[in-house]
């Protein structure tokens, strides 16, 4: 297993760097909603449901794997995330074909991968599951950094916003496609430690990452508006390849800590520092250079959840239940990828600003501390070989 586990390595990062171009939806937003007539809430309505689709998605993925292969899933991403991109590029600025096409099929296509390319590299090295797991996350985040400067040099071309979306339809379904059929033959094993698990165990986790990764995804739905004013369009683009980077840094960063450190302490850390950054970007007139230090903050402490708490639902509940308790967990972002950005757009809509949307994302920051703290008092034995 080690041997095919080296070898490989580089798809499941692969795929979930194509399917991470979900974090550069801001860079559409501003076309869309001028030269369209899109709402701002309309446009974080569809990145809403983008999160929304795939984190329930996942919550099916352990048994579409375990009946189609890891194979057929990278299959199934493919074709939904290439269909729903297409879509959106036929719709002429129409919403709903832009809801349905990129927050709803490319949504699904986004799930169908990211359980399987996070449960690969954990499978393959279970004594380094804290970096493994952050250097597969690392892969989702860098899409978005790549996304934002091809992308954005189109647009800046002139390429219109729905070329851009058919050529990443093209592209990137290609790629991912071509990827599922250089996996290796059972490339997951055969599960060893398999025992049913009652879901609410896992409830408190569910909420902690609800309140965990609310902050950070209100603040990079919505970074071109928050700056608006304020800041060129070239700084703001800007600012969302830093707060990419920061997400991406920070997911090694956490992940190879993870494995020397204790996970609250860590997401202690990360929460803190994401929850205030967010609310001084709203509350506080900022220079460039301090606007884009704060949005590294919380790019970074974001970041954080996507190796913790997936590191916390392997060491509790085990290896081999990890693609059944993780979805439901992940879950609670999906939640968020709604909440975060449509809070955020609505609120703006009605008051011009994000002070309110900021406050409330500070206090979930540190309620999501307190419910993980909770679970850490309540957590159910490891019931698998899992134990760092």
């Amino acid at each position: 297993m080690r041997s095919i586990s080296e070898k490989y390595l580089a798809l499941p990062t692969g795929v979930m760097f194509l399917i991470g171009s979900v974090y550069a939806w801001s860079l559409f937003v501003p076309s869309l909603t001028h030269d369209y007539g899109l709402r701002a809430s309309q446009t974080q309505l569809v990145f809403g449901t983008i999160i929304a689709t795939f984190t329930l998605s996942m919550l099916f993925s352990n048994r579409l794997q375990r009946r189609f292969s890891a194979r057929g899933m990278y299959i199934g991403s493919a074709f939904f995330f290439a269909a729903g991109y297409l879509l959106a590029s036929l719709s002429g600025g129409n919403f709903l074909l832009i809801f349905l096409g990129i927050g709803v099929l490319s949504g699904i296509g986004t799930g169908l991968g990211y359980m399987t390319s996070i449960a690969l590299p954990v499978k393959w090295f279970p004594h380094k599951k804290g970096f493994i797991t952050g250097l597969a996350a690392s892969g989702f985040a860098a899409g978005s950094i790549a996304l934002t400067l091809w992308a954005g040099w189109l647009l800046n071309s002139g390429v219109t916003v729905f070329a851009v979306f058919r050529t990443i339809a093209l592209v990137y379904g290609l790629l991912i496609f071509a990827m599922a059929f250089l996996l290796p033959p059972n490339p997951l094993g055969n599960a060893t430690g398999f025992r049913p698990i009652k879901a609410k165990k896992s409830m408190l986790l569910f909420a902690s990452m609800f309140m965990g990764t609310f902050a950070g995804l209100l603040v990079i739905g919505n970074i071109k508006l928050m700056g608006a004013g304020a800041y060129s369009s070239n700084q703001l683009s800007l600012a969302i390849i830093v707060f990419s980077a920061a997400n991406l840094s920070g997911r090694l960063f956490w992940g190879w800590l993870s494995d020397r450190k204790p996970v609250f302490i860590l997401l202690t850390i990360a929460l803190l520092t994401q929850g205030l950054a967010a609310f001084f970007i709203a509350w506080i007139e900022l220079p460039i250079a301090s606007f884009l230090l704060l949005v590294m903050l919380v790019g970074a402490g974001f970041g954080a959840n996507f190796v913790l708490f997936a590191y916390e639902t392997t060491r509790v509940f085990g290896l081999d239940n990890l693609g059944r308790i993780y979805p439901i967990v992940f879950l609670g972002y999906g939640i968020a990828g709604v909440a975060g950005p449509v809070t955020g757009g609505v609120l703006y809509d009605m008051a011009g600003d994000f002070k309110m949307a900021s406050l409330i994302s500070l206090l979930f920051s540190v309620l999501g501390l307190v419910l993980f703290s909770w679970h850490r008092n309540r957590r159910p034995k490891t019931i698998t070989n899992s134990s760092k």
